[in-house]
Protein backbone atom coordinates (compact mmCIF):
# COMPACT_ATOMS: atom_id res chain seq x y z
CA UNK A 1 0.00 0.00 0.00
CA UNK A 2 2.73 2.37 0.49
CA UNK A 3 4.25 1.93 -2.68
CA UNK A 4 1.28 1.89 -4.12
CA UNK A 5 0.53 5.62 -2.68
CA UNK A 6 4.08 6.56 -3.37
CA UNK A 7 3.33 5.90 -6.98
CA UNK A 8 0.11 7.68 -7.35
CA UNK A 9 1.27 10.94 -5.65
CA UNK A 10 4.65 11.83 -6.42
CA UNK A 11 6.05 12.18 -9.59
CA UNK A 12 9.39 10.67 -8.46
CA UNK A 13 9.50 7.50 -5.91
CA UNK A 14 12.82 5.35 -4.95
CA UNK A 15 12.45 2.74 -2.74
CA UNK A 16 15.37 1.55 -0.54
CA UNK A 17 15.79 -1.63 1.51
CA UNK A 18 18.50 -2.95 3.72
CA UNK A 19 18.96 -6.01 5.19
CA UNK A 20 18.98 -9.45 3.08
CA UNK A 21 16.75 -11.34 1.24
CA UNK A 22 13.83 -11.19 3.67
CA UNK A 23 9.81 -11.32 3.67
CA UNK A 24 10.01 -7.43 3.89
CA UNK A 25 12.53 -6.81 0.90
CA UNK A 26 10.63 -9.44 -1.39
CA UNK A 27 7.34 -7.31 -1.29
CA UNK A 28 9.00 -4.23 -1.69
CA UNK A 29 10.35 -5.31 -5.34
CA UNK A 30 7.77 -7.02 -5.93
CA UNK A 31 5.64 -3.55 -5.22
CA UNK A 32 8.27 -1.78 -6.97
CA UNK A 33 7.96 -3.76 -10.29
CA UNK A 34 3.97 -4.18 -10.10
CA UNK A 35 3.58 -0.46 -9.34
CA UNK A 36 6.99 1.07 -11.20
CA UNK A 37 9.27 2.54 -9.25
CA UNK A 38 12.10 5.05 -10.83
CA UNK A 39 15.06 3.66 -8.19
CA UNK A 40 15.56 1.10 -5.88
CA UNK A 41 18.72 0.70 -3.73
CA UNK A 42 18.93 -2.23 -1.69
CA UNK A 43 21.94 -2.27 0.53
CA UNK A 44 23.64 -4.76 2.03
CA UNK A 45 26.58 -6.01 3.81
CA UNK A 46 29.37 -6.03 2.02
CA UNK A 47 30.76 -9.22 3.29
CA UNK A 48 26.81 -10.87 2.35
CA UNK A 49 27.39 -9.50 -0.81
CA UNK A 50 26.10 -12.45 -3.33
CA UNK A 51 28.97 -12.97 -5.63
CA UNK A 52 26.50 -12.20 -8.71
CA UNK A 53 26.79 -8.62 -8.02
CA UNK A 54 29.89 -7.61 -7.34
CA UNK A 55 29.54 -6.32 -10.95
CA UNK A 56 31.30 -2.93 -10.47
CA UNK A 57 28.62 -1.59 -12.79
CA UNK A 58 25.60 -2.42 -10.43
CA UNK A 59 27.21 -0.86 -7.63
CA UNK A 60 27.21 2.65 -6.78
CA UNK A 61 29.72 4.83 -4.15
CA UNK A 62 29.75 3.67 -0.65
CA UNK A 63 29.31 7.10 1.31
CA UNK A 64 31.41 5.89 4.67
CA UNK A 65 28.61 6.16 7.31
CA UNK A 66 27.97 2.68 6.08
CA UNK A 67 30.87 0.77 7.22
CA UNK A 68 31.70 -0.94 4.14
CA UNK A 69 28.36 -1.44 3.26
CA UNK A 70 27.34 -1.94 -0.48
CA UNK A 71 24.60 -0.56 -2.21
CA UNK A 72 24.21 -2.00 -5.63
CA UNK A 73 21.67 0.64 -7.47
CA UNK A 74 18.93 -0.51 -9.86
CA UNK A 75 17.29 1.81 -12.01
CA UNK A 76 14.26 0.80 -13.06
CA UNK A 77 12.79 3.73 -14.84
CA UNK A 78 8.93 4.41 -15.19
CA UNK A 79 7.70 0.66 -14.62
CA UNK A 80 4.41 0.06 -15.39
CA UNK A 81 2.88 -3.30 -15.49
CA UNK A 82 -0.92 -2.01 -14.28
CA UNK A 83 -2.03 -3.97 -17.41
CA UNK A 84 -0.41 -7.12 -16.53
CA UNK A 85 -1.72 -7.00 -12.98
CA UNK A 86 -5.34 -5.93 -13.95
CA UNK A 87 -7.00 -7.87 -15.95
CA UNK A 88 -9.73 -5.84 -16.05
CA UNK A 89 -8.58 -3.04 -17.73
CA UNK A 90 -8.67 -0.68 -14.59
CA UNK A 91 -5.23 -0.67 -12.06
CA UNK A 92 -5.30 -0.66 -8.95
CA UNK A 93 -5.86 2.38 -7.31
CA UNK A 94 -4.62 3.65 -3.58
CA UNK A 95 -8.31 5.50 -3.28
CA UNK A 96 -9.16 1.92 -2.81
CA UNK A 97 -6.63 0.77 -0.40
CA UNK A 98 -6.11 3.73 2.09
CA UNK A 99 -2.90 3.57 4.50
CA UNK A 100 -3.64 3.37 8.17
CA UNK A 101 -3.57 5.51 10.54
CA UNK A 102 -0.12 6.67 11.93
CA UNK A 103 2.70 9.19 12.18
CA UNK A 104 5.38 9.85 9.58
CA UNK A 105 7.68 7.26 10.57
CA UNK A 106 5.64 3.98 11.44
CA UNK A 107 2.41 2.96 10.12
CA UNK A 108 0.61 -0.86 11.71
CA UNK A 109 -1.59 -3.24 9.78
CA UNK A 110 -4.41 -4.82 11.22
CA UNK A 111 -5.44 -8.47 9.08
CA UNK A 112 -6.66 -6.35 6.41
CA UNK A 113 -5.32 -8.12 3.12
CA UNK A 114 -8.06 -7.09 0.22
CA UNK A 115 -4.72 -5.29 -1.28
CA UNK A 116 -2.63 -8.71 -1.29
CA UNK A 117 -6.05 -10.96 -2.37
CA UNK A 118 -6.97 -8.18 -5.75
CA UNK A 119 -3.17 -8.61 -6.65
CA UNK A 120 -3.07 -12.51 -6.40
CA UNK A 121 -6.53 -12.54 -7.74
CA UNK A 122 -5.68 -10.56 -11.05
CA UNK A 123 -2.25 -12.31 -11.05
CA UNK A 124 -4.39 -15.59 -11.76
CA UNK A 125 -6.25 -14.32 -13.99
CA UNK A 126 -3.15 -13.07 -16.32
CA UNK A 127 -1.78 -16.63 -16.07
CA UNK A 128 -4.97 -17.77 -17.29
CA UNK A 129 -5.33 -15.80 -19.88
CA UNK A 130 -1.77 -16.72 -21.19
CA UNK A 131 -2.43 -20.49 -20.41
CA UNK A 132 -5.56 -20.13 -22.37
CA UNK A 133 -4.77 -18.08 -24.66
CA UNK A 134 -1.51 -20.45 -26.03
CA UNK A 135 -3.84 -23.59 -25.62
CA UNK A 136 -6.09 -21.74 -28.57
CA UNK A 137 -3.28 -21.08 -30.56
CA UNK A 138 -1.37 -23.84 -30.57
CA UNK A 139 -4.30 -26.60 -29.83
CA UNK A 140 -6.03 -28.84 -32.79
CA UNK A 141 -6.15 -26.82 -36.07
CA UNK A 142 -9.84 -27.88 -36.93
CA UNK A 143 -10.80 -24.75 -36.12
CA UNK A 144 -13.42 -25.20 -33.54
CA UNK A 145 -12.14 -23.31 -30.58
CA UNK A 146 -10.04 -20.77 -32.74
CA UNK A 147 -12.68 -18.48 -33.77
CA UNK A 148 -13.09 -15.17 -32.08
CA UNK A 149 -15.00 -15.04 -28.96
CA UNK A 150 -15.40 -12.53 -25.91
CA UNK A 151 -11.74 -11.79 -25.07
CA UNK A 152 -12.13 -11.86 -20.92
CA UNK A 153 -13.34 -15.12 -21.12
CA UNK A 154 -9.67 -16.35 -21.09
CA UNK A 155 -9.24 -15.06 -17.53
CA UNK A 156 -11.74 -18.17 -16.35
CA UNK A 157 -9.53 -21.29 -15.26
CA UNK A 158 -8.99 -23.77 -17.80
CA UNK A 159 -10.91 -25.86 -16.28
CA UNK A 160 -14.10 -23.73 -16.53
CA UNK A 161 -13.24 -23.40 -20.15
CA UNK A 162 -13.39 -26.92 -20.68
CA UNK A 163 -16.64 -27.68 -19.81
CA UNK A 164 -17.90 -24.55 -21.34
CA UNK A 165 -16.53 -25.69 -24.58
CA UNK A 166 -17.75 -29.60 -24.32
CA UNK A 167 -21.10 -28.39 -22.99
CA UNK A 168 -23.41 -29.47 -25.69
CA UNK A 169 -26.88 -27.88 -25.97
CA UNK A 170 -30.08 -30.60 -26.19
CA UNK A 171 -28.97 -33.00 -23.17
CA UNK A 172 -30.19 -31.01 -19.80
CA UNK A 173 -33.42 -28.60 -21.38
CA UNK A 174 -34.20 -26.81 -18.45
CA UNK A 175 -30.85 -26.02 -18.15
CA UNK A 176 -29.69 -25.24 -21.44
CA UNK A 177 -32.88 -22.43 -21.35
CA UNK A 178 -31.81 -21.24 -18.25
CA UNK A 179 -28.26 -20.43 -19.29
CA UNK A 180 -29.41 -19.50 -22.58
CA UNK A 181 -31.90 -16.53 -21.41
CA UNK A 182 -28.97 -15.26 -18.76
CA UNK A 183 -27.05 -14.72 -21.88
CA UNK A 184 -27.02 -10.70 -23.12
CA UNK A 185 -28.57 -11.77 -26.92
CA UNK A 186 -28.50 -9.58 -29.55
CA UNK A 187 -31.10 -9.41 -32.16
CA UNK A 188 -30.26 -8.59 -35.89
CA UNK A 189 -33.03 -10.24 -38.01
CA UNK A 190 -36.58 -8.48 -36.59
CA UNK A 191 -39.37 -7.65 -38.33
CA UNK A 192 -42.09 -5.38 -36.62
CA UNK A 193 -44.96 -6.46 -39.15
CA UNK A 194 -44.86 -10.24 -37.54
CA UNK A 195 -43.53 -9.78 -33.76
CA UNK A 196 -46.96 -9.75 -32.29
CA UNK A 197 -48.58 -13.18 -30.85
CA UNK A 198 -52.14 -13.95 -31.42
CA UNK A 199 -52.52 -12.53 -27.68
CA UNK A 200 -50.55 -9.39 -28.22
CA UNK A 201 -52.72 -8.58 -31.49
CA UNK A 202 -55.59 -8.01 -29.58
CA UNK A 203 -54.27 -5.95 -26.81
CA UNK A 204 -52.90 -3.57 -29.70
CA UNK A 205 -56.32 -3.41 -31.11
CA UNK A 206 -58.05 -2.55 -27.96
CA UNK A 207 -55.96 0.83 -28.18
CA UNK A 208 -58.45 1.23 -31.39
CA UNK A 209 -61.45 -0.15 -30.22
CA UNK A 210 -63.51 3.10 -30.17
CA UNK A 211 -62.16 4.14 -33.98
CA UNK A 212 -64.48 5.58 -36.13
CA UNK A 213 -64.36 5.57 -39.69
CA UNK A 214 -63.95 7.95 -42.21
CA UNK A 215 -66.49 7.06 -44.54
CA UNK A 216 -64.51 9.25 -47.26
CA UNK A 217 -61.81 6.75 -46.54
CA UNK A 218 -61.98 3.66 -47.90
CA UNK A 219 -58.94 2.31 -45.94
CA UNK A 220 -60.63 3.60 -42.72
CA UNK A 221 -63.47 1.13 -43.40
CA UNK A 222 -61.56 -1.73 -43.82
CA UNK A 223 -59.20 -0.98 -40.54
CA UNK A 224 -62.61 0.00 -38.70
CA UNK A 225 -63.56 -3.86 -39.75
CA UNK A 226 -60.40 -5.52 -38.69
CA UNK A 227 -60.34 -4.11 -35.23
CA UNK A 228 -63.57 -5.03 -35.00
CA UNK A 229 -63.19 -8.15 -36.24
CA UNK A 230 -59.92 -8.78 -33.90
CA UNK A 231 -61.57 -7.62 -31.02
CA UNK A 232 -64.64 -10.11 -31.38
CA UNK A 233 -61.87 -13.16 -30.66
CA UNK A 234 -61.22 -10.86 -26.96
CA UNK A 235 -62.05 -13.73 -24.12
CA UNK A 236 -61.80 -16.07 -26.83
CA UNK A 237 -57.73 -16.83 -27.23
CA UNK A 238 -57.64 -20.43 -28.20
CA UNK A 239 -60.16 -19.44 -31.52
CA UNK A 240 -58.09 -16.46 -32.61
CA UNK A 241 -54.98 -18.64 -32.07
CA UNK A 242 -56.52 -21.20 -34.97
CA UNK A 243 -58.04 -18.90 -37.13
CA UNK A 244 -54.63 -16.61 -37.33
CA UNK A 245 -52.27 -20.36 -37.70
CA UNK A 246 -55.11 -22.83 -39.20
CA UNK A 247 -53.48 -26.07 -39.22
CA UNK A 248 -50.18 -24.67 -38.25
CA UNK A 249 -50.76 -24.45 -34.95
CA UNK A 250 -49.53 -28.63 -34.96
CA UNK A 251 -45.83 -27.83 -35.04
CA UNK A 252 -45.65 -31.13 -37.02
CA UNK A 253 -47.91 -29.07 -39.80
CA UNK A 254 -45.79 -25.73 -39.87
CA UNK A 255 -43.03 -27.23 -41.32
CA UNK A 256 -41.62 -26.03 -44.78
CA UNK A 257 -44.64 -24.35 -46.15
CA UNK A 258 -42.64 -22.09 -48.33
CA UNK A 259 -42.41 -18.42 -48.39
CA UNK A 260 -46.13 -17.07 -49.40
CA UNK A 261 -48.18 -19.03 -46.73
CA UNK A 262 -45.41 -18.10 -44.33
CA UNK A 263 -45.63 -14.47 -44.89
CA UNK A 264 -50.00 -14.56 -45.37
CA UNK A 265 -50.03 -15.70 -41.45
CA UNK A 266 -48.90 -11.97 -40.68
CA UNK A 267 -52.26 -10.57 -42.23
CA UNK A 268 -53.50 -9.80 -39.05
CA UNK A 269 -50.91 -7.64 -37.86
CA UNK A 270 -48.37 -5.59 -40.05
CA UNK A 271 -50.13 -2.98 -42.06
CA UNK A 272 -53.64 -4.22 -41.49
CA UNK A 273 -53.09 -3.09 -38.30
CA UNK A 274 -50.30 -0.49 -37.61
CA UNK A 275 -51.73 2.66 -39.12
CA UNK A 276 -52.76 4.71 -35.43
CA UNK A 277 -49.97 5.66 -33.24
CA UNK A 278 -51.35 3.93 -30.56
CA UNK A 279 -51.53 0.88 -32.42
CA UNK A 280 -47.88 1.24 -33.78
CA UNK A 281 -46.49 2.37 -30.51
CA UNK A 282 -48.80 -0.79 -28.61
CA UNK A 283 -47.06 -3.26 -30.53
CA UNK A 284 -43.17 -1.52 -30.33
CA UNK A 285 -43.90 -1.32 -26.20
CA UNK A 286 -45.20 -4.96 -26.44
CA UNK A 287 -42.20 -6.09 -28.64
CA UNK A 288 -39.18 -4.49 -26.77
CA UNK A 289 -41.29 -5.48 -23.12
CA UNK A 290 -40.35 -9.27 -24.82
CA UNK A 291 -37.14 -8.14 -25.92
CA UNK A 292 -35.87 -7.30 -22.12
CA UNK A 293 -37.59 -10.33 -20.68
CA UNK A 294 -35.59 -12.30 -22.97
CA UNK A 295 -32.06 -10.40 -22.29
CA UNK A 296 -32.03 -8.90 -25.79
CA UNK A 297 -29.76 -5.87 -24.99
CA UNK A 298 -29.20 -4.61 -28.55
CA UNK A 299 -31.66 -5.23 -31.49
CA UNK A 300 -32.03 -3.85 -35.14
CA UNK A 301 -35.57 -3.30 -35.69
CA UNK A 302 -37.05 -3.88 -39.70
CA UNK A 303 -39.88 -1.62 -40.46
CA UNK A 304 -41.62 -0.14 -43.55
CA UNK A 305 -42.73 2.89 -42.04
CA UNK A 306 -44.49 3.79 -45.61
CA UNK A 307 -46.68 0.68 -45.42
CA UNK A 308 -48.16 2.58 -42.22
CA UNK A 309 -49.44 5.54 -43.69
CA UNK A 310 -52.60 5.10 -45.05
CA UNK A 311 -54.62 6.54 -42.32
CA UNK A 312 -52.70 10.00 -42.23
CA UNK A 313 -49.89 9.40 -40.39
CA UNK A 314 -46.29 10.19 -42.46
CA UNK A 315 -43.10 8.54 -42.69
CA UNK A 316 -41.94 10.69 -39.70
CA UNK A 317 -44.76 10.11 -37.66
CA UNK A 318 -44.26 6.78 -37.81
CA UNK A 319 -40.80 6.75 -37.44
CA UNK A 320 -41.32 8.78 -34.04
CA UNK A 321 -44.10 6.37 -32.92
CA UNK A 322 -41.69 3.70 -33.38
CA UNK A 323 -38.42 5.33 -31.62
CA UNK A 324 -40.95 6.64 -28.78
CA UNK A 325 -41.95 3.37 -27.72
CA UNK A 326 -38.51 2.07 -27.88
CA UNK A 327 -36.95 5.14 -26.37
CA UNK A 328 -39.00 3.93 -23.03
CA UNK A 329 -36.78 0.63 -22.33
CA UNK A 330 -33.31 2.56 -23.37
CA UNK A 331 -32.63 1.98 -20.09
CA UNK A 332 -32.58 -1.95 -20.57
CA UNK A 333 -32.01 -1.79 -24.54
CA UNK A 334 -29.74 -0.73 -26.93
CA UNK A 335 -32.16 -0.11 -30.24
CA UNK A 336 -31.20 0.72 -34.13
CA UNK A 337 -34.05 0.90 -36.92
CA UNK A 338 -33.57 -1.08 -40.46
CA UNK A 339 -36.06 0.37 -42.95
CA UNK A 340 -37.44 -1.99 -46.01
CA UNK A 341 -37.50 -1.99 -49.31
CA UNK A 342 -39.98 -4.31 -50.58
CA UNK A 343 -38.38 -5.81 -53.32
CA UNK A 344 -42.19 -7.19 -54.92
CA UNK A 345 -43.16 -3.22 -55.08
CA UNK A 346 -42.75 -1.93 -58.87
CA UNK A 347 -39.60 0.11 -59.63
CA UNK A 348 -40.97 3.67 -59.19
CA UNK A 349 -42.35 2.98 -55.83
CA UNK A 350 -39.13 1.56 -54.82
CA UNK A 351 -37.51 5.03 -55.97
CA UNK A 352 -40.19 6.60 -54.22
CA UNK A 353 -39.63 4.77 -50.82
CA UNK A 354 -36.08 5.38 -50.95
CA UNK A 355 -36.80 8.86 -51.38
CA UNK A 356 -39.04 8.97 -48.97
CA UNK A 357 -36.70 7.56 -46.73
CA UNK A 358 -33.79 10.13 -47.42
CA UNK A 359 -36.02 13.37 -46.70
CA UNK A 360 -36.89 12.03 -43.23
CA UNK A 361 -33.17 11.47 -43.00
CA UNK A 362 -32.50 14.96 -43.70
CA UNK A 363 -35.66 16.06 -41.93
CA UNK A 364 -35.68 14.23 -38.92
CA UNK A 365 -32.38 14.35 -36.60
CA UNK A 366 -33.56 11.10 -34.52
CA UNK A 367 -34.48 9.11 -37.09
CA UNK A 368 -30.51 9.84 -38.47
CA UNK A 369 -28.99 8.87 -35.27
CA UNK A 370 -30.75 5.72 -34.99
CA UNK A 371 -31.39 4.49 -38.69
CA UNK A 372 -28.78 1.40 -38.80
CA UNK A 373 -29.25 0.37 -42.72
CA UNK A 374 -31.63 -0.72 -45.27
CA UNK A 375 -32.93 -4.28 -46.18
CA UNK A 376 -34.03 -5.35 -49.38
CA UNK A 377 -36.74 -7.95 -48.20
CA UNK A 378 -39.84 -9.66 -49.33
CA UNK A 379 -39.97 -12.93 -52.09
CA UNK A 380 -36.39 -13.57 -53.52
CA UNK A 381 -38.29 -14.75 -56.95
CA UNK A 382 -39.99 -10.88 -57.48
CA UNK A 383 -36.90 -8.51 -57.56
CA UNK A 384 -33.41 -9.79 -58.26
CA UNK A 385 -30.66 -7.32 -56.95
CA UNK A 386 -29.16 -6.87 -60.29
CA UNK A 387 -32.17 -5.43 -61.68
CA UNK A 388 -32.85 -2.62 -58.23
CA UNK A 389 -28.60 -1.63 -58.67
CA UNK A 390 -29.78 1.85 -60.41
CA UNK A 391 -32.52 3.10 -57.76
CA UNK A 392 -30.17 1.63 -54.67
CA UNK A 393 -27.37 4.07 -56.06
CA UNK A 394 -28.48 7.02 -53.74
CA UNK A 395 -28.42 4.57 -51.07
CA UNK A 396 -25.05 3.36 -52.27
CA UNK A 397 -24.32 7.17 -52.85
CA UNK A 398 -24.61 7.67 -49.26
CA UNK A 399 -22.91 4.59 -47.63
CA UNK A 400 -25.85 3.18 -45.90
CA UNK A 401 -25.48 -0.17 -44.02
CA UNK A 402 -27.23 -3.02 -46.57
CA UNK A 403 -28.74 -6.27 -45.40
CA UNK A 404 -30.85 -7.94 -48.37
CA UNK A 405 -32.65 -11.53 -47.83
CA UNK A 406 -30.89 -14.00 -50.26
CA UNK A 407 -30.33 -17.46 -50.45
CA UNK A 408 -33.66 -18.69 -48.43
CA UNK A 409 -35.52 -19.71 -50.90
CA UNK A 410 -33.77 -18.91 -54.23
CA UNK A 411 -30.56 -20.65 -55.56
CA UNK A 412 -27.23 -18.91 -54.23
CA UNK A 413 -27.06 -16.19 -57.23
CA UNK A 414 -29.58 -14.43 -55.37
CA UNK A 415 -26.13 -14.14 -52.45
CA UNK A 416 -23.97 -13.38 -55.08
CA UNK A 417 -25.88 -10.47 -57.25
CA UNK A 418 -26.97 -9.25 -53.45
CA UNK A 419 -22.63 -8.91 -52.19
CA UNK A 420 -21.47 -7.89 -56.02
CA UNK A 421 -24.36 -5.80 -57.33
CA UNK A 422 -25.32 -4.04 -54.16
CA UNK A 423 -22.52 -4.54 -51.71
CA UNK A 424 -24.86 -6.15 -49.24
CA UNK A 425 -22.68 -6.10 -45.71
CA UNK A 426 -24.80 -8.38 -44.36
CA UNK A 427 -27.29 -11.23 -45.90
CA UNK A 428 -30.27 -12.60 -44.05
CA UNK A 429 -30.59 -16.41 -44.11
CA UNK A 430 -27.89 -17.23 -46.35
CA UNK A 431 -28.78 -21.09 -46.40
CA UNK A 432 -27.33 -21.85 -49.96
CA UNK A 433 -24.13 -20.17 -49.65
CA UNK A 434 -22.59 -23.48 -49.18
CA UNK A 435 -23.42 -24.62 -52.27
CA UNK A 436 -20.55 -22.32 -53.92
CA UNK A 437 -17.40 -22.20 -51.68
CA UNK A 438 -15.63 -19.88 -53.19
CA UNK A 439 -18.03 -17.04 -52.35
CA UNK A 440 -18.13 -18.29 -48.81
CA UNK A 441 -14.37 -17.71 -48.49
CA UNK A 442 -15.41 -14.59 -49.91
CA UNK A 443 -17.67 -13.59 -47.17
CA UNK A 444 -15.21 -14.71 -44.32
CA UNK A 445 -12.39 -12.97 -46.02
CA UNK A 446 -14.66 -9.73 -46.03
CA UNK A 447 -16.39 -10.19 -42.48
CA UNK A 448 -20.04 -10.27 -44.16
CA UNK A 449 -22.56 -11.13 -41.77
CA UNK A 450 -24.97 -13.88 -42.40
CA UNK A 451 -28.28 -13.32 -40.42
CA UNK A 452 -30.02 -17.00 -39.44
CA UNK A 453 -33.34 -17.69 -38.38
CA UNK A 454 -33.17 -21.15 -37.42
CA UNK A 455 -37.15 -21.64 -36.94
CA UNK A 456 -38.70 -19.69 -39.78
CA UNK A 457 -35.63 -21.41 -41.97
CA UNK A 458 -36.99 -24.95 -41.17
CA UNK A 459 -40.70 -23.68 -41.24
CA UNK A 460 -40.44 -22.47 -44.58
CA UNK A 461 -37.40 -24.61 -45.80
CA UNK A 462 -37.34 -27.50 -43.48
CA UNK A 463 -34.62 -29.02 -42.21
CA UNK A 464 -35.57 -31.19 -39.20
CA UNK A 465 -36.18 -34.25 -40.83
CA UNK A 466 -32.34 -34.05 -42.02
CA UNK A 467 -30.21 -34.36 -38.78
CA UNK A 468 -27.23 -31.95 -39.66
CA UNK A 469 -28.26 -30.92 -42.86
CA UNK A 470 -28.72 -26.94 -41.56
CA UNK A 471 -25.44 -25.48 -42.16
CA UNK A 472 -25.14 -23.44 -39.16
CA UNK A 473 -21.93 -25.15 -37.84
CA UNK A 474 -20.54 -26.11 -40.89
CA UNK A 475 -20.90 -21.84 -41.78
CA UNK A 476 -19.03 -21.60 -37.68
CA UNK A 477 -16.25 -24.37 -38.87
CA UNK A 478 -15.54 -21.98 -41.71
CA UNK A 479 -14.99 -19.08 -39.77
CA UNK A 480 -18.16 -17.44 -40.96
CA UNK A 481 -19.68 -14.43 -38.81
CA UNK A 482 -23.23 -16.15 -38.94
CA UNK A 483 -25.32 -15.01 -35.70
CA UNK A 484 -28.91 -15.99 -34.68
CA UNK A 485 -32.08 -14.45 -34.90
CA UNK A 486 -36.11 -14.93 -34.87
CA UNK A 487 -37.29 -13.20 -38.03
CA UNK A 488 -40.89 -12.85 -37.01
CA UNK A 489 -41.01 -13.76 -33.40
CA UNK A 490 -45.13 -13.56 -33.41
CA UNK A 491 -45.03 -15.71 -36.29
CA UNK A 492 -42.58 -18.15 -35.73
CA UNK A 493 -43.97 -18.36 -32.13
CA UNK A 494 -40.32 -18.05 -31.16
CA UNK A 495 -37.98 -15.81 -28.70
CA UNK A 496 -34.05 -14.92 -28.80
CA UNK A 497 -33.97 -17.37 -26.40
CA UNK A 498 -35.67 -20.05 -28.44
CA UNK A 499 -33.65 -19.39 -31.53
CA UNK A 500 -30.80 -21.19 -29.89
CA UNK A 501 -32.47 -23.92 -28.84
CA UNK A 502 -33.87 -24.83 -32.01
CA UNK A 503 -30.26 -24.37 -33.41
CA UNK A 504 -29.13 -27.18 -31.20
CA UNK A 505 -31.74 -29.39 -32.22
CA UNK A 506 -31.16 -28.78 -35.89
CA UNK A 507 -27.48 -28.83 -35.10
CA UNK A 508 -26.37 -31.88 -33.24
CA UNK A 509 -23.41 -31.28 -31.65
CA UNK A 510 -24.22 -27.54 -30.75
CA UNK A 511 -21.84 -26.19 -27.71
CA UNK A 512 -22.46 -23.65 -25.21
CA UNK A 513 -18.69 -22.14 -26.95
CA UNK A 514 -20.64 -22.15 -30.32
CA UNK A 515 -23.53 -20.39 -28.59
CA UNK A 516 -21.35 -17.51 -27.17
CA UNK A 517 -19.44 -17.09 -30.34
CA UNK A 518 -22.77 -16.53 -32.56
CA UNK A 519 -23.59 -13.86 -29.77
CA UNK A 520 -20.14 -12.37 -30.40
CA UNK A 521 -20.73 -12.64 -33.89
CA UNK A 522 -23.67 -10.89 -33.81
CA UNK A 523 -22.51 -8.04 -32.23
CA UNK A 524 -19.42 -7.79 -34.71
CA UNK A 525 -21.68 -7.34 -37.27
CA UNK A 526 -24.07 -5.15 -35.90
CA UNK A 527 -24.87 -1.63 -38.09
CA UNK A 528 -24.82 0.59 -34.94
CA UNK A 529 -21.60 2.83 -34.70
CA UNK A 530 -17.66 1.80 -33.31
CA UNK A 531 -18.26 3.58 -29.93
CA UNK A 532 -21.47 1.86 -28.81
CA UNK A 533 -20.45 -1.36 -30.43
CA UNK A 534 -17.30 -1.42 -28.09
CA UNK A 535 -18.88 -0.68 -25.04
CA UNK A 536 -21.87 -2.91 -25.41
CA UNK A 537 -18.67 -5.35 -26.01
CA UNK A 538 -16.89 -4.84 -23.16
CA UNK A 539 -20.75 -4.88 -21.07
CA UNK A 540 -21.37 -8.41 -22.67
CA UNK A 541 -18.02 -10.06 -21.75
CA UNK A 542 -18.69 -8.76 -18.22
CA UNK A 543 -21.87 -10.31 -18.01
CA UNK A 544 -20.51 -13.77 -19.81
CA UNK A 545 -17.78 -13.93 -17.73
CA UNK A 546 -19.70 -13.99 -14.54
CA UNK A 547 -22.42 -16.17 -15.54
CA UNK A 548 -20.21 -18.98 -16.57
CA UNK A 549 -17.33 -18.69 -13.14
CA UNK A 550 -20.80 -19.00 -11.41
CA UNK A 551 -22.38 -22.02 -13.80
CA UNK A 552 -19.31 -24.09 -14.03
CA UNK A 553 -17.66 -23.22 -10.73
CA UNK A 554 -15.42 -26.47 -10.05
Amino acid sequence: RVVLHGREKSERLYLSLSGGRKTMSADMQDAGNLFGCDAMLHVVPSDKMPESMKDDNQTGPVPPEYNNAFVPLLVNGHVDTSLVVAGDNEPVKAGDYPLPAGDDMVIRFDEDKKLEAEIQERKNRSSRLYANFYSMISGPKDGRNRRDVFRKLYFLHPDILRKIQEYELGKDGDRDRRIILSLPKTELHTHLGGVLSPAEIIKAAKTEQDYIADKNTPFSVKFQRHIQKILSYEGRLQDFETEVFGEYLNEDKFFRIDITPYEKLGDWQGSKLLQTKSTIGKAVRLYAQKLVADNVRYVELRCSPYNYTKLGLSVSDVLDCIMDGMDEFDDRLEYRLICIIGRQSEKDSIQENIQLLQEAYKKNERFAAKLAGIDLAGNEAKGKPSELRESFMPLLKDCVHITIHAGETEDVESIWEAVYHLSADRIGHGLKLKDKPELLRHFVDRGIGVEMCPSSNDQIVGYRDKPGSYPLLDYLNEGLKVSLNTDDCGISRTSNTDEFLKAASLCPGLTLWDCIILIRNALSTAFCDSKTKTRLMHDFEDVMLDICEKEFAR
